[in-house]
């Protein structure tokens, strides 16, 4: 095998040296600087992209801050509309109330008089038929006639007497 003969040696030594200085040669003039460039646009981007990253993030605050603050005064709205709508509610309930309870009133106090009006035409009416009736009692059993106005007065008396609840 001629690899391993001595006498082959510095030969072998001396185009090992050239083929790999000639493929130094050409990556170092060639593959290298578009390797570098590649490299160098690749940095480029990232850094771009980290800028315009960083760019979106603080508008993406902005925008959220944003969001926020008018979350906030559509809640403090809503807030206040239902405020506003409770007071008018209870205004408009309150008026609806005092309507109805006058009306209530107003035919409590027309019933009442109907009452009253009821009450003495019946007492007038008691009153006339126990005049009548005492007058006749008085004549069938003691057998005299007494005055239709004393008896009046007597009935009179013993009825105002038992309604202020004295005997």
């Amino acid at each position: 095998m001629p690899q391993l003969d001595i006498a082959f040696f510095v030969p072998q030594i001396f185009w090992l040296i050239v083929v790999f200085a000639t493929l130094y040669i050409f990556m170092a003039g060639s593959a290298a600087p578009k390797i570098a460039g590649v490299l160098k646009k690749r940095q480029d981007a990232i850094a771009g992209d980290l800028v315009e990253a960083e760019k979106l993030q603080v508008k993406a605050e902005s925008a959220r801050v944003l969001y926020e603050k008018s979350q906030s005064e559509a809640r403090s709205n809503v807030a206040a509309m239902v405020l506003s709508k409770r007071e008018e509610l209870k205004d408009i309930a309150e008026k609806e109330y005092l309507k109805l309870s006058n009306k209530l009133t107003a035919k409590a106090d027309k019933a009442q008089k109907r009452i009253d009006e009821a009450k003495n035409k019946a007492l007038s009416e008691v009153r006339e038929v126990a005049t009548e009736v005492c007058s006749e009692i008085v004549l069938k059993i003691a057998g005299l006639k007494i005055e239709v106005i004393d008896v009046a007065k007597v009935i009179d008396a013993n009825t105002n007497a038992s309604l202020k609840g004295e005997d």
